[in-house]
């Protein structure tokens, strides 16, 4: 039943698009955004590669954001002129096109060698229940590669997963999950487990992007990629005393290289280019980003 009620919401959008369309090729009707009237509905539907969020139902209105493939969205009602309202953290709007009838449970399903794979590397030394009684301090403290074996930790088991602090708030993952839940579908419709291994994951790829200010920060990221076997990542790297020149960076790139073949065995290869690149507060700086690959 629900799935039918699903494919009527999406067939009656489809519609207006499509009366909208016509009325705008014979000159007939011109759709303005104060035009548009909503009628309530309520559904889960998901992005589709085409889902830009729209300030207003309106192809000339404000973009604010583009989603991904494959997330769920709350829908909130549908406009005459075709358009789907939705709940962001805010009412905004998105173009019959760009939302699909999806299964939720997709989303939320998370299966043992799933979890193998994305801890491997891990440290057997945090295999005990205790971590459920580090504090906001302690997790602070923590180091990129302690925090994330703390996080694996929790994932794989070894203590209860909602006690799980997160770095950049000092809040429980319980907390926080129950939190954003309640305002934001794509949060709703994923299990805490999945919720942790997606702020796991961006922490992790974070961490391997820098930038990087010492030879020792750089290490670390590449005995990162080392210990969780990944192939091949970018980092940004600036330090005053190599500045822009070419020469000095191609020197400490070979020491490092050679470095990481002599302690760990394994050897990399990299190219470098110095430009802009953005930080993570929007803004823009300049200094190396260097690709790496691991060598067979």
């Amino acid at each position: 039943m629900r799935k039918l009620w699903i494919r009527v919401l999406i067939a009656a959008v489809m519609a207006a698009t499509a009366v909208v369309a016509v009325g705008a090729r014979t000159g007939a009707h011109t759709a303005e955004a104060a035009e548009f009237t909503v009628e309530a509905k309520k559904a889960v539907l998901y992005t589709n590669g085409k889902t830009n969020v729209y300030q207003k139902p309106d192809i000339n209105s404000q973009v604010v954001t583009t989603i991904e493939d494959g997330l769920p969205v709350e829908v909130t009602g549908i406009t005459s002129n075709g358009w789907f309202r939705i709940n962001l953290e805010g009412t905004y709007y998105i173009p019959g096109y760009g939302l699909v009838e999806g299964d939720i449970t997709q989303s939320v399903t998370i299966n043992t060698s799933d979890l193998k794979k994305l801890t491997k590397g891990t440290f057997s030394f945090f295999k005990n229940p205790q971590l459920s009684d580090f504090d906001e301090d302690d997790v602070e403290d923590m180091d990129e590669n302690t925090y994330i074996k703390y996080m694996d930790s929790f994932l794989m088991g070894y203590a209860i997963i909602d006690d799980c602090i997160l770095q950049d708030t000092g809040e429980t993952l319980a907390t926080v999950y129950k939190r954003e839940a309640k305002t934001d579908a794509k949060v709703a419709a994923m299990t805490m487990q999945a919720y942790l291994i997606d702020y796991r994951n961006k922490y992790f790829s974070n961490s391997m992007v820098g930038p990087f200010r010492s030879e020792k920060d750089l290490k670390l990221a590449l005995n990162r990629a080392i210990r969780y076997d990944i192939e091949s990542f970018s980092s940004v790297y600036r330090n005053a005393s190599i500045g822009n020149n070419e020469d000095k960076m191609h020197d400490f790139m070979e020491d490092v290289i050679d470095d990481m073949k002599a302690e760990q065995g394994v050897s990399f290869t990299c190219k470098i280019e110095y430009g802009t690149y953005k930080e993570s507060d929007g803004g823009e700086a300049k200094g190396w980003t260097i690709n790496f690959t691991k060598k067979d």
